[in-house]
């Protein structure tokens, strides 16, 4: 299986008054390991179930290679 790169557009995520993630932006390049360190709170599940299409953004995209996942 060939793996795509994912670009994470300008994302953000608010429950109410919360902002789980504001304008948070990266490329992860094919292949490419990473990993999400932060505090509780920071917003790491908020953003990885983004990526699995759990949690729908508020704003920004979600790009798997050249197609939007966001929706």
């Amino acid at each position: 299986m060939k793996s795509l790169p994912i670009t994470i557009d300008s994302v953000r995520k608010a429950y109410g008054s919360y902002v789980a993630l504001d304008d948070v932006s990266l490329d992860i390049r094919a292949g490419e390991f990473l990993t999400l360190l932060g505090p509780s709170g920071s917003g790491k599940t908020t953003l990885l179930m983004a990526l699995a299409g759990f949690v729908r953004p508020d704003s920004g995209k979600l790009l798997l290679g050249d197609r939007d996942i966001t929706r």
